[in-house]
């Protein structure tokens, strides 16, 4: 195992895994303070890949410039650095903090409809943002999505399979040199059950990722591997929703993205995130499991109808006053008895504010002011209205008075 790569730079502390097409290191830095922790990438080794070292140098310099088109996207880790050392290729990539979502996904154990909808939203948003490049991750799988520790975000790591159709590069210099295999041109990139069957064959497309992240999202309503789960003979399509408590329409849109032929899917990440759209307030309602936020790439049309209780888990207790407006329309009953209150206590005539027990604050507009003050003259007026209508029946009607039936006659008649 290598120990220190280019220069005496980085310490390599761990082998992270392998493959044809490269090996993955943990490293520190030793030229910056405090050693931070990063991932080097040793791409298409000389000893693994026996391609001319011309060829391998194209495809590095091809995959850099790849890389290079994400970088300021936050839920992808960044290229830091990349480097030739003798006559080998490296990348050096952020290190993201977090566990895979295998971690997650148990055999027999299945997630929430809430759970999965996030899964899918926070997923297809990526491959949104990697698609609109011309790229294809081709290999997205549990292991290659962290849940990243610092704020419980998914992100999609493992972007050595994003070379714009590699394959198709070795075939053309294939027909002018005797150097490359033939086998070489026909390497399928990705993981059985995760892989369509056009990227069996070689010929990925971007709704590929989209069939992988679709058998993902199965296998957790599931808790079955896709590699366990039967097929229809007749079709190739797969049978799963009897294995799992799904609503219809969020079963109508995954059965689209996993199925057999590439046409009859989703074209793109953007149109899949536009069929899920109609379905955010069945979930976002019971959404508990993460603080995570539904992208903002995509547009809803009932974006503004999100419940009261979604907008304080997701931006918390304290939030901006034009925000909470937009998404609350009026005050609660409760807001109301405790303003009233303190509108009859002398002591706090003035305050412009009332706070709830969670100690969040919530702004009068004058309207509601204005709406109070009413209600306050009107159960006056009432109390008047009562005190008045009592006092002329006894004006108009006053109780007769009983005379004493045991009086004398008069003294004329004695």
């Amino acid at each position: 195992m290598l120990t220190k790569l280019q220069g005496e730079r980085y310490q390599v502390v761990q082998v992270l895994g392998q493959s044809l097409f490269g090996q993955t290191y943990l490293v520190q830095d030793t030229h910056l303070p405090d050693h931070p922790t990063c991932v080097v990438k040793h791409f298409l080794p000389s000893s693994q890949c026996p391609i001319p070292v011309e060829i391998r140098r194209r495809l590095f310099t091809r995959e850099v410039e790849a890389l290079k088109k994400l970088d300021n996207y936050d839920l992808v880790p960044h290229l830091l650095a990349h480097f030739e050392d003798n006559l080998e290729f490296y990348l050096v990539q952020q290190f993201i903090e977090g566990h895979p979502l295998t971690a997650e996904l148990s055999p027999g154990d299945s997630w929430s409809q809430s759970k999965v909808f996030q899964l899918l939203y926070e997923v297809l948003s990526i491959l949104n943002f990697v698609h609109s490049y011309g790229l294809i991750h081709r290999d997205v799988k549990p292991s290659n999505i962290l849940r990243r520790k610092q704020d419980n975000r998914l992100v999609l790591i493992d972007f050595g399979a994003v070379k714009p159709i590699w394959n198709q590069l070795i075939l053309n210099q294939a027909k002018t040199s005797n150097f490359i295999p033939l086998e070489y041109t026909t390497i399928a990139i990705g993981t059985p059950g995760y892989m369509p069957h056009e990227q069996q064959r070689g010929k990925p497309r971007p709704n590929s990722d989209i069939y992988a992240l679709g058998m993902i999202a199965i296998q957790a309503l599931t808790g079955v591997h896709p590699t366990q789960l039967p097929e229809d003979r007749n079709t190739n399509e797969i049978l799963w929703q009897e294995l799992a408590q799904v609503n219809d329409e969020l079963a109508l849109i995954l059965n689209k993205m996993v199925c057999y032929h590439f046409q009859d899917r989703y074209n793109s990440a953007k149109e899949a995130l536009e069929a899920l759209a109609p379905l955010t307030h069945l979930y976002t309602s019971t959404q508990e499991w993460a603080p995570t936020l539904i992208p903002q790439n995509v547009t809803f049309d009932n974006q503004n109808s999100l419940p009261e209780q979604n907008v304080k888990q997701v931006f918390g207790n304290n939030p901006s006053a034009p925000l909470f407006n937009n998404q609350t329309s009026d005050i609660s009953e409760l807001e109301i008895v405790e303003l009233l209150s303190k509108l009859y206590t002398p002591t706090q005539e003035s305050a412009p504010t009332s706070r709830l027990d969670n100690d969040q604050t919530i702004s009068i507009s004058p309207g509601k002011l204005t709406l109070l003050i009413g209600l306050m003259l009107g159960v006056v007026s009432s109390l008047i209205f009562i005190v008045f209508s009592y006092w002329s029946v006894q004006v108009i009607g006053p109780i007769p008075q009983i005379q004493n039936s045991s009086s004398e006659p008069p003294e004329g008649l004695r």
